[in-house]
């Protein structure tokens, strides 16, 4: 990602640039930065070490010149030594030394090994906090600002940086050497040593006295390095409050293999600490995340020990472990078992030399058995059996599953328990699945109603046990009732005692619009129990008439029985409002209710109040949608000729849902009634075109056009006009379609009218067809051996 900057605004003024020897040049400031950020550098840490390769502020402001002048697109990013990144929206955002990659923290795939993405997290940098007290053990080192506070009868305040040597200047004492001292020690060193120049700081006999306070001001940086099987390793210039956890998280993360339990520190050769992040990540312990010094370094290994811990646990994945730690460690860091893991032993897979091994662990050897490198633990899934249940289901108030024990073990006690009996329970039999100890079941019946009378002797309950008690309007056949036809709801309803025809409707939500009251049917099965033959009759037809609801002509209260269907007819003289409309030259084109089931297209136009003068009757034509039974026959008659082409074709060519009706409106108005005036149909549109003097000539002539109409002229001279014939034209099959939707095969001398249009097919072009050739050449043949056969036979 390609940065520019427009200021490196860093305290330099501090110290004296001039001093350093070795300079770089501006654009290898910029090469080292760019590197630096690449690499995961944060800021703080480019700035210190640009300071030490000599950096002086007049070259920074000259970058920062020369970049401002630059005409370059991005957010412009400063760097100062608070450690904090400004953009030119106005928004501020602390980072603290956070390493940057194209989107801040490099972003990775989390490892499957416990904690091996810790320090990949960007919202856990553990980076030190300068606002805290100083630490009793932080030892004073070069960089470290100090301030002396002098109070009481004198007062002063000293300020300075510890110099590279360890010390620093204080007029009149010259040098005071600070460097490894503890803030406590330096207190003590210095009050000491300031005695000499304020006599104050010995209570005087007043009881007035002077004393001194040392405190940090800014801290300084130390060098560390992270080496090992870090993501980043190298060196790096961080807080000298930084711990390893920080450090680590600058470096990316411990990769794979690296050890997350012994992470060794390293001071001057010597081994310092080990940290072990499960303690953390566990126990949420950091003792042993211990604090930088100048010069540290923290080596990261390959791990010892990893296994996996897989199944019903809460973290399945692969945990490092310590020599020594055992499956109860193992089962900590996974969290312990899932919801309905089998806690009783886990399954081990080991390779014992070049084969491996399964074992099953109990878990009374859970806290001594050691893990070894590349174990592999899964933690089963307990069993669906219960030792100490039975279930009641059926005609109780609370079905379900109880809990055998000593006061509920009788069937009595655990229909009781179930809240009681329903009273459409069925008390003569009900029955009991058990299950046997093979696991095969067998059925127990019992009277329940005996048993909770206490006339029969209680039955003892077993495990598993499912005790099933019967509706006894179960157990009957009580039909159903249907109603259809003109209802509002028609449908199958379940059968009930004393229903009548006038319930039934009722219950159906009434009669609907169109209804007949004239005569509703109901069909009744024929059931004979004890017949022996077939009969004719299958089966009864009552018909009777409603009015206001209810049965007429003495026969009320007609009830139904069983698989009776009550049938509400349509009323022969209802029917709903049809419509038909006409477009074009009349004068109120619209849509119109037709008043009777012969209206004519001379009604519809007397409706729309006669033809306009500008009307042309002879291209009038009429468009009718299909009906169902005429898209039928049309989806017939293209699968026919659509027969050898695929289903895409088919359904295009029967996709039309209205066609053309060919019509004389002239003859139509003027003889009412007549032939010519067609009976309409719903949905029927009248279009009635302007006049048009124009004639239109397609398909296979020179120069398709379209024409201006000349009286009496015929088909060939349009044809004629257009430049005759085209090759490959279909002169005999010549056709013209009328305004009025009429199609005429035409000849040279056939009169064309205005508006027509004069259609000259074209011959296709045909294409060998080689299946066909072989079969001919087949046939040919055969007909040959035939011809062959009959000379040989005559010549016997």
């Amino acid at each position: 990602m390609k940065l520019r900057f427009t200021a490196m605004t860093v305290c330099l003024f501090c110290m004296s640039l001039a001093a350093f020897a070795q300079g770089m040049t501006d654009k290898q400031v910029m090469d080292y930065v760019k590197s630096g950020l690449a690499e995961g550098k944060s800021r703080s840490d480019l700035v210190q070490e640009l300071m030490l390769k000599g950096v002086t502020k007049e070259q920074a402001e000259r970058i920062r010149s020369q970049y401002e002048n630059a005409q370059t697109t991005g957010d412009v990013i400063y760097f100062d030594v608070q450690d904090r990144m400004h953009t030119t929206s106005g928004e501020v955002e602390t980072v603290a030394a956070t390493p940057l990659s194209s989107g801040g923290v490099e972003q990775v795939e989390p490892d499957k090994v416990f904690g091996r993405d810790i320090f990949r997290n960007r919202n856990l940098t553990f980076a030190p906090s300068e606002n805290i007290a100083t630490p009793k053990n932080y030892r004073l080192g070069p960089g470290d600002e100090v301030i002396i506070d002098i109070f009481g009868v004198n007062q002063n305040t000293i300020r300075g940086h510890i110099s590279p040597e360890g010390s620093i200047n204080v007029d009149f004492l010259g040098p005071l050497y600070l460097n490894g001292m503890t803030v406590e020690e330096a207190n003590s060193y210095l009050k000491k040593k300031l005695s000499s120049i304020y006599g104050g700081l010995k209570t005087d006999e007043s009881g007035r006295g002077t004393d001194i306070k040392l405190s940090l001001g800014q801290i300084r940086t130390i060098q560390v390095n992270a080496l090992g099987e870090v993501s980043r390793p190298g060196t790096y210039v961080v807080s000298s409050f930084s711990t390893v956890f920080h450090l680590l998280y600058l470096a990316g993360g411990v990769k794979d293999p690296g050890t997350l339990r012994n992470i060794l520190v390293k001071r001057n050769g010597k081994t310092v600490g080990e940290v072990d992040v499960y303690n953390f990540l566990v126990n949420g312990n950091r003792n042993s995340d211990i604090r930088l010094e100048e010069g540290d370094v923290v080596l990261v290994s390959p791990y010892s020990i990893m296994i996996k811990v897989g199944g019903l646990v809460k973290r399945p994945m692969f945990f490092e472990m310590k020599k020594g730690e055992t499956i109860s460690d193992a089962l900590k860091y996974a969290g312990g078992f899932a919801n309905s893991a089998y806690t009783e032993s886990i399954t081990l897979v080991r390779q014992n030399g070049n084969r491996y091994e399964v074992r099953t662990i109990d878990s009374s050897e859970f806290d001594r058995f050691k893990v070894q490198d590349g174990d592999e633990f899964t933690v089963g899934k307990t069993t669906s059996l219960f030792y100490n249940k039975t279930t009641v289901t059926g005609s109780v108030f609370m079905p379900g599953d109880y809990e055998l024990n000593e006061n509920m073990h009788t069937v009595s006690q655990l229909v009781k328990a179930a809240g009681g009996l329903l009273p459409e329970a069925f008390l003569d039999r009900a029955v009991m699945q058990r299950e046997l100890p093979d696991k095969t079941f067998e059925v127990v019946p019992l009277n329940i109603g005996r048993i909770m009378a206490g006339l029969s002797p209680d039955v003892e309950l077993m495990n598993n046990d499912v005790l099933q008690i019967s509706d006894k309007n179960a157990l009957v056949d009580r039909g159903t009732m249907t109603i259809s036809g003109y209802v509002s709801r028609p449908g199958v309803y379940p059968f009930a005692e004393n229903t009548t025809i006038e319930d039934l409707i009722l219950i159906a939500g009434g009669l609907q619009n169109g209804a007949s009251t004239a005569r509703v049917d109901i069909s009744r099965r024929i059931h004979d129990p004890e017949s022996l033959e077939a009969s004719a009759e299958i089966s009864q037809l009552f018909s009777f008439a409603i009015k206001d609801g209810f049965v007429e002509d003495g026969k009320g209260g007609f009830v139904l029985e069983p698989y009776d269907e009550v049938t509400v007819h349509r009323s022969p003289s209802y029917a709903p409002q049809r419509h038909v409309s006409v477009t074009g030259e009349v004068n109120f084109p619209g849509t119109f209710t037709m008043t009777g089931r012969e209206d004519r297209i001379s009604d519809l136009i007397k409706k729309a109040g006669g033809l306009t003068s500008f009307a042309y009757p002879r291209g009038a034509r009429l468009v009718r949608p299909m009906s169902d039974t005429e898209k039928r026959q049309s989806a017939e008659v293209v699968r026919t000729l659509y027969s050898n082409e695929d289903s895409a074709s088919v359904s295009d060519a029967s996709s039309f849902a209205a066609y053309n009706v060919a019509i004389d409106l002239e003859a139509a108005v003027a003889n009412p009634g007549s032939d010519a005036d067609i009976v309409l149909r719903e949905g029927d549109q009248l279009i009635v075109p302007v006049y048009s003097n124009v004639v239109r000539v397609t398909g296979a002539v020179m120069n398709p056009a379209t024409l201006t109409y000349k009286s009496g002229k015929s088909a060939g001279y349009y044809i004629k006009n257009c430049g005759g014939y085209a090759k490959r034209a279909m002169k005999s099959k010549a056709y013209v379609i009328r305004m009025n939707g009429v199609a005429q095969k035409v000849g040279l001398n056939t009169k064309i009218m205005p508006g027509d249009e004069l259609i000259i097919p074209k011959k296709e072009k045909r294409h060998t067809n080689w299946g066909n050739v072989v079969s001919i050449g087949a046939s040919i043949a055969s007909l040959g051996t035939m011809v062959a056969d009959l000379v040989v036979a005559t010549k016997k």
